[in-house]
């Protein structure tokens, strides 16, 4: 396999970095807080419309651009390379548009496509409950029919920017107690309506990106379900199956960082004033994280070429998780143990090091997010290895 770009994606790389390096600056420094970030995301969700940037992956006739996953690939890493913001809406163009584009009725796609696209709708991920983190299957929300439609009752946590959402996309039971997979549908619910309480949970980083969500007697009519009643998991399985590809090979740019830190590493100096880079346990950790990183780069590389020849991502998608959630708590943790108190400063600080904080918080909670290590090693034992279910 040839892992350089082609033409067609060297032109695009370049064309995209000139855009980014006239547009970025224009966007100013990013604020603190959540809601205070919404405006300037918004504009540049549109900019990204403007543009043709925005839904790339979707096909034409979706309002996207139609690019395959290398060209999407090259467009996370030189929004990083540009110090771009975070996408305004990841979840709702990532994960939901391409789950409607694959399962939804032509009326739900004429619905709620074109507004993710221009940043006009938000979206968040309704999946995760208190007992039912890891073990999905085991969610208790309840859907009963109630007319056209159905009426809802339970409480969702962990869902991320909830409190700014206009929609979400969110599992619950509508088949018997101990139907398992097979009771329960995949709906789409309004989070501005009577019935829907988002609660903010701060997390160790200080922010409130995540969110107990309490559903309280709420009705969804029919044009909301997505699929089959009671074929909501297969449709999540897919959902998911996005989400895990995009941390296999896009969420942290781990070519960036290990740049990073060994720029950072030449520089420094140990406690006696000798280059940090001298020390052979130094140079021996980084020789190691560089050659994982170059590893991980190539199999993310080798997922996306399967996919761009139209293979669904697999099991191999999952092995890609487990390889780089750890690379990357390693290479956090590493920067932070280098550096001495100048790691451990205030995450939110703008000094250098304090990004390493970030990313070591950070990386425990990509561990969890699209299917925590556990079940990852459940999907590679019983789907690569063929070992009996547990």
């Amino acid at each position: 396999m040839d892992f350089r770009d082609n033409p067609e994606e060297i032109e695009f790389r370049g064309v995209l970095s000139g855009w980014l390096n006239r547009v970025v600056p224009t966007l100013g420094p990013e604020p603190e807080t959540l809601e205070d970030r919404l405006p300037r995301w918004r504009r540049w969700q549109h900019l990204l419309h403007e543009a043709g940037y925005a839904g790339l992956s979707w096909p034409g006739e979706y309002g996207g651009r139609g690019a395959g996953v290398l060209q999407q690939a090259i467009f996370v890493e030189e929004c990083d390379q540009a110090g771009a913001p975070d996408r305004l809406n990841i979840l709702g163009e990532g994960l939901v548009g391409p789950t409607l584009i694959d399962f939804g009725t032509d009326e739900q796609k004429s619905r709620f496509l074109d507004p993710i696209l221009t940043g006009e709708s938000i979206w968040c991920q309704l999946f995760s409950e208190p007992n039912a983190g890891s073990d999905l299957a085991a969610l208790q929300t309840k859907a009963q029919r109630d007319g056209n439609g159905w009426r809802i009752n339970g409480q969702k946590v962990w869902s991320s920017r909830a409190q700014i959402a206009d929609w979400g996309i969110l599992l619950a039971r509508t088949g018997a107690a101990d139907s398992k997979h097979r009771g329960i549908t995949y709906f789409l619910l309004d989070m501005r309506q009577e019935g829907v309480s988002v609660r903010p949970l701060r997390h160790m980083l200080g922010g409130t990106d995540f969110n107990e969500v309490f559903i309280d007697n709420v009705w969804i009519g029919d044009d909301c379900v997505v699929g089959p009643v009671d074929d909501g998991w297969r449709i999540a399985m897919a959902t998911l199956s996005y989400e895990r590809v995009a941390l296999a090979t896009g969420r942290v740019n781990t070519q960036q960082a290990i740049t990073d830190l060994m720029a950072q590493v030449r520089a420094a100096k140990d406690v006696d004033g000798h280059p940090l880079g001298a020390d052979p346990v130094v140079r021996q950790k980084m020789a190691d994280l560089y050659l994982r990183t170059t590893f991980q780069r190539l199999t993310g590389k080798r997922i996306l070429s399967g996919m761009a020849e139209g293979a669904a991502p697999g099991p191999e998608a999952s092995t890609a998780k487990l390889f780089t959630t750890a690379l990357v708590e390693e290479m956090a943790d590493f920067a932070l143990a280098s550096f001495g108190l100048a790691g451990q400063e205030d995450p939110d600080s703008q000094r250098a090091n304090s990004r390493w904080l970030r990313l070591a918080y950070q990386a425990r909670g990509t561990s969890i997010a699209g299917g925590s290590t556990f079940i990852q090693r459940n999907i590679v034992a019983e789907r690569v290895l063929g070992l009996p279910r547990a």
